[in-house]
Parts: structure tokens; sequence; C-alpha cells
């Protein structure tokens, strides 16, 4: 077992404690970004790079090691290309990734209209983070939304009306080459196409730590898919409610039990 297994088996340890408690997000990443490893890091669906971006207080810092940020959004991109242009180890990239190569629509409400959504509750960006390949994923999250009070129902047909798409080209995550001196983490937030980023992957260069945000009922038979689809690759579960942890197996740990 090298260093980077014992890395990965010492989180899981930490996740299978004596009340087999499992690590939320922010734990766990605060762990990763502790290690005094080099880290390469991708995440898929950046968005802005700050709202709801659980990323984000980590790489505005310095750390020791790579970021590849996918947003294939105009709007967004150019946000997040701004953000970190002077960050030499963090790169933007304007792709849409998929498990096929092809051109695809891509829907998002109106950034003008999604400045108006945030209404009576947290998060008042949230509308700005609802890019999905499905028109009805995006619908959903606006009816969802009706607690945000009154003015907001009363809203919620020129909400749905203001829904655009963007014509792009999907590209499969296989192409990014995962060192194999780094701690590779793949964090991914696409409304409801986790899957199809997912079968993307090339399992032979795959990362150390998968993360996929599984928050969408309407998607029950893609989460069974998922869970899958990691586990026949040698995932385990190490944790996350909605925003779901999984970690490479290692055959042999008995010995680093401590």
């Amino acid at each position: 077992m090298n260093i980077f297994d014992y890395f990965v088996h010492k989180l899981n340890y930490i996740s299978d404690g004596k009340k087999r408690r499992k690590l939320r997000l922010d734990a766990f990443l605060q762990f990763f970004f502790k290690s005094k490893y080099k880290k390469f890091i991708i995440q898929v669906g950046g968005n802005d790079g700050i709202n709801s971006d659980p990323l984000r207080k980590y790489l505005k810092k310095y750390f020791n090691g790579k970021a590849i940020i996918f947003e294939p959004l105009n709007y967004y991109y150019i946000k997040l290309r701004n953000l970190y242009k002077n960050r030499r180890n963090i790169k933007i990239l304007k792709h849409a990734l998929s498990d096929k190569i092809e051109r695809k629509k891509i829907y998002f409400i109106d950034t003008k209209i999604a400045e108006l959504m945030g209404g009576k509750g947290p998060s008042k960006d949230w509308a700005h983070g609802q890019g999905s390949f499905s028109k009805e994923v995006v619908i959903h999250w606006i009816k969802k939304n009706k607690s945000r009070g009154k003015e907001y129902i009363k809203n919620i047909n020129k909400f749905i009306n203001s829904i655009k798409f963007q014509e792009i080209k999907t590209k499969k995550i296989s192409f990014i080459k995962i060192p194999k001196d780094h701690i590779s983490l793949m964090i991914i937030d696409v409304q409801g196409f986790e899957l199809e980023v997912l079968k993307g992957v090339n399992w032979t260069n795959s990362p150390d730590y998968i993360v996929y945000e599984d928050d969408l009922t309407i998607y029950n038979k893609k989460s069974n898919l998922i869970r899958k689809l990691l586990k026949k690759n040698g995932y385990k579960y190490i944790g996350g409610k909605y925003d779901k942890i999984y970690s490479k197996k290692i055959s042999d740990m008995s010995s680093f039990i401590s």
C-alpha cells in the first residue's frame, strides 16, 4: 500500500468510526485540503465559483495542487475565468461533460430574472445554479421554491417562461488525465445528469474520491444506477446526505488501523 492508498484508508477509517457515522461534505473537504499530499481536483458544473460552491473557501487560498473547473454556460464561464484569472493552478474549461460526444441543449434561467428570484429564503442567488440538460429539472426547482413567498408564487409562470437554452457540444471526462502522484477528487453538480458524466469516466484512470449531488427525487432510478456503477468500479460510499461521497476501496488495510 503506497502513501496515497494510506491517505484514502485513513479517511475511510475516520468515516467508519465506532458509531459508523458518515462524513459530511464539509468535514470531508476540510480533511482533504489539510492533507500534505499534492491534490488534483476536477469540478464539473462550476457555475460562478461562489454561489453554493463547496470548494470556494479552499480554492480561493493557495493549495498544493491543480484544479480543472468545467462550466459550459457563457455567463458563468466568464465569471469563473475572472474569479481565478490570477491562479495558474486553476484552469477553467468551457465544456459540458456527458457519456457521448454530441450537440445538446442546456437549459437555464435568464440571468436577469434569476436576480429577482431570491424571495423570502436562504441562498438568494439559488436560481443562478439551475443549468440542466433537462428543462423539466429547471421547472421542478422553480416550483419547489414556492416557500419564498406570495410575490414569488405570483411570478412562477414568468420565471418558467424565462428559461433559455444554449446549444453546446459535449465531451467525455475521460480526456482528462489524472496524475498518479496526486490525491484526486471529482465533484459533480449538473442538475440530474451526474450519471451521464460518470459513464464517461475512464475507470483505469479515475479519481480517488467522487462527490456527486443527489437531491432530485424525480431521478431516483438514476441514483440507483450511479450507486451500482460506482460499486462495480471499486468505490465505497463514505458519507454525505445530498452530496454523496465515494472513495476507492483498498484491499488490504488491516495493518493500518489504529
